[in-house]
């Protein structure tokens, strides 16, 4: 735990500050520093709430010689925290949610971790879709109950959960008149979880949980703020961040998937983007399950098909699609004995890894590599859990975590 007292570069820093923010950023700077270098963990990195993103440094006036140097530590520093391990939650047909890891060499953790048996009110709840977000080093894990309501609990980064899952609809005014079906969440450097969901009448539904543990008052209708969103009725929903910016993909009723973006000012893209128009096999597909994940400021969207064939396509940084759907069956040897129901993607260590619900209830995962070439073939995740053998699944997350 980093001490409660000051460091002589804390009063430096506390010293120079008499414009009060840029001092109160920097002085958390230098503290997130020496939180990293005693090995601090939860604590350590919860102080990056309320730094300067990059881009917003690029534009901020000449500072001492000094503060420019602990600047560039930081931006180092933040390079440095790059996701290592795949954490993956399913849905087990009992309504419980299941954790397991996949570590950086390619192992992954010895049995399904029962979520439910980690809280207070567990053994009262049962889900009918999970995802789960990584902010930093710990997991955040939203799930809507049978009833459609939210709930979300933590994965710490010591491998302790928070004691009970938390009702979400209890914290948002409108979250008594509201009922779900679908649900999706990402993290953001800044500690910020994005929380989005689909009522039952398709439309998409937004609120966040700050750093702080508060969340936004109340959740926000994604369709209202899309010209064309009375439009779209959606089935399924995911998110990811690019930088501090939300994009959100979702499936509408005929099975064609759409895109808009949450700005960080808070402003919404003017209307959703039909993707598949994007592709040139984008007429001839229609899908039933959508993920998404950023690596390296592109947004890669992975989804099943009416068939349960996994397809993959990227919007690039330039915010121009890729040309057309790839098959990732047709890239696995075992691809085509497979189909899957449910599908969800993450970034890991700048890879694509993609974790899917097979129509036998197993998990199974696959990974695209920085060089844009895949895994062989699908490895069935079941396999590698002492326990697998007594589990099926119907949904699943992938986040990556520090």
């Amino acid at each position: 735990m980093v001490s409660s007292e000051k460091t002589s570069l804390g009063k430096r820093e506390e010293q120079r500050g008499s414009n009060g923010t840029m001092a109160g950023s920097i002085g958390r700077r230098a503290l997130f520093t020496q939180g990293l270098v005693l090995g601090a963990s939860v604590v350590g990195l919860h102080l990056l709430d309320g730094r300067l993103p990059v881009a917003e440094a690029a534009v901020t006036p000449k500072i001492p010689c000094w503060e420019e140097r602990e600047e560039a530590r930081w931006e180092m520093t933040e390079r440095a925290i790059g996701t290592t391990r795949l954490q993956t939650c399913g849905l087990g047909t009992d309504g419980r949610i299941y954790h397991t890891i996949r570590f950086p060499g390619g192992s992954w953790q010895p049995e399904f971790g029962n979520v439910n048996d980690q809280e207070s009110n567990g053994r009262l709840l049962r889900f009918a879709d999970v995802d789960c977000g990584g902010v930093l080093d710990s997991l955040h894990v939203a799930a809507v109950g049978r009833d459609g309501i939210i709930w979300h609990t933590i994965r710490l980064a010591n491998g302790s959960w928070q004691p009970a899952f938390g009702n979400v609809n209890d914290q948002e005014s409108n979250g008594r008149l509201l009922r779900f079906s679908d649900v999706s969440c990402a993290g953001t450097a800044s500690s910020k979880l994005h929380v989005t969901t689909l009522a039952r009448f398709g439309t998409i539904w937004h609120t966040i949980r700050f750093a702080n543990g508060t969340w936004q008052p109340s959740f926000g209708n994604v369709n209202d703020q899309e010209s064309n969103g009375r439009l779209l009725h959606f089935t399924d929903v995911d998110c990811a961040t690019v930088g501090e910016n939300l994009h959100v993909c979702a499936i509408n009723r005929d099975g064609t998937i759409w895109h808009t973006i949450r700005f960080a000012n808070g402003s919404w893209q003017s209307s959703f983007g039909n993707v598949n128009d994007q592709e040139s096999n984008g007429k001839t597909l229609r899908f039933t399950s959508v993920g998404c994940a950023a690596i390296n400021g592109n947004l890669h969207v992975t989804a099943t098909d009416e068939k349960g064939v996994l397809w993959h396509t990227i919007r690039f940084a330039s915010g121009s699609w890729q040309s057309s759907f790839g098959n990732v069956n047709d890239q696995e040897s075992n691809g085509k004995l497979l189909r899957f129901s449910d599908v969800d993607c993450a970034n890991v260590a700048d890879e694509l890894q993609v974790t899917a619900v097979g129509l036998n209830k197993d998990l199974w995962h696959t990974i695209r590599f920085a060089n844009g070439s895949w895994q062989s073939f699908f490895g069935d995740v079941n396999h590698q859990e002492s326990n697998g053998g007594t589990l099926s699944f119907t949904s699943v997350g992938a986040a990556g975590t520090v």
